[in-house]
């Protein structure tokens, strides 16, 4: 009972939704790339809005929220007790959480990486070399596929960033020791420190945006699951709630993240707004709260990891089919209907697939290592 009570009170509901969000909107991202670089058009021009092309950047408001998430289910007994079963416990259970979807889909990659290339040779190009290196097979076993051990994305191209969480999440032992329950200027600046730092770490690199993920990618999560962690302290505290528990305030934030996206504004722009949005979020107990509430929200929610994950294992079906039939008809071009068709596909099987592998893979391999602790 003691136990039941305490994950009640450790969930905050409002803020499930905005996972299933970020999710959709990457998976989007997703199928403007796989026709914006097979040359069938992106979905909307990347002239004319940042909208879809952006989308990457909803990685990083995982980082930030995973930061909060931890700090307020595990920041106490962390920071208070950070004994050997606390940090034991802690461990497996957010390896429990990451590691079963992200082997599954690993292994599903296997049998078409072998048997494609004997059996439809016209599949293969040069992407596929990069896609499927096998030299890259032990920095995905190991989720050490955000160091910079390899100069590309490899098999399941978005896992690197849960390599780079799993990572952040065993230094965070030492970061919520830290910064749990500390002083406001203490924290902010440490959130200072991990923003100068995402800044640095951004300018330096060719792109000059916050797209990093083989080379540097746990850098970009680590500064950010720091300033997450920060943000939790501010919540707790119950900073500006009376303000940011308005439903107009997260409508302004909704309206702002579509402008930034729209007009394409430096990335590192998201960073405030996103942490602004996860406070309103979780402080809101008003409309907003009931809408989020809903049961259609919640459930995108709570399969969001297998949305994340699974989609990208669609990616490679429509990334290696979408050449066939370009070389059917050299001149086509995606019209709007033919994208509309497009997205509802690679949307609907991703979803299908990621209600599957939520229930036997993710929450099943879960409760299964559970077993050993």
């Amino acid at each position: 009972m003691m136990m039941l009570q305490m994950i009640e009170k450790s969930y905050i509901s409002s803020l499930t939704p905005l996972r299933g969000i970020a999710a959709i909107w990457v998976v989007l991202f997703h199928i403007d790339v796989s026709l914006f670089y097979r040359d069938l058009g992106a979905l909307i021009s990347r002239d004319a809005t940042g909208i879809f092309c952006k989308g990457y950047l909803w990685v990083d408001f995982f980082f930030l929220l995973s930061g909060f998430i931890i700090a307020h289910v595990y920041g106490e007994s962390l920071a208070l007790r950070p004994r050997l079963p606390q940090v034991r416990h802690y461990l497996w259970a957010r390896f429990s959480r990451l590691y079963p979807l992200h082997l599954f889909t690993f292994l599903c990659l296997i049998p078409p990486a072998i048997l494609l290339p004997i059996y439809f040779p016209q599949v293969v190009d040069d992407s596929w070399q990069t896609y499927f290196a096998w030299s890259a097979v032990p920095s995905n076993l190991l989720l050490t596929n955000a160091m910079n051990q390899h100069v590309h994305l490899s098999w399941n191209i978005v896992s690197w960033s849960i390599g780079a969480e799993w990572w952040t999440c065993v230094f965070a032992i030492v970061l919520i020791f830290f910064m749990h329950q500390r002083k406001l200027w203490q924290v902010s600046a440490c959130m200072l420190a991990a923003f100068v730092a995402l800044a640095w770490l951004a300018r330096s690199l060719p792109d000059n945006n916050l797209d990093i993920t083989f080379n540097y990618g746990f850098f970009r999560c680590f500064f950010e699951f720091v300033i997450g962690l920060g943000l939790y302290e501010f919540y707790r505290q119950k900073v500006a709630r009376q303000y940011l528990a308005k439903d107009s305030l997260f409508i302004l934030l909704l309206l702002s993240l579509v402008i930034i996206f729209h007009w394409k504004f430096y990335d590192l722009s998201i960073i405030p707004v996103f942490l602004v949005m996860i406070l309103a979020a979780a402080y809101n107990r008003n409309k907003l709260c009931e809408i989020l509430n809903k049961p259609i929200f919640q459930y995108l929610g709570n399969i969001s990891y297998s949305i994340y994950l699974m989609h990208s294992l669609w990616f490679m079906v429509f990334w290696f089919s979408l050449p066939q039939w370009k070389l059917a008809d050299p001149s086509l071009q995606f019209s709007p209907i033919m994208k509309l068709g497009y997205i509802a596909l690679f949307l609907g099987l991703t979803i299908i697939s990621a209600h599957f592998s939520h229930q036997y893979i993710e929450v099943a391999g879960r409760r299964y290592l559970r077993k050993f602790f």
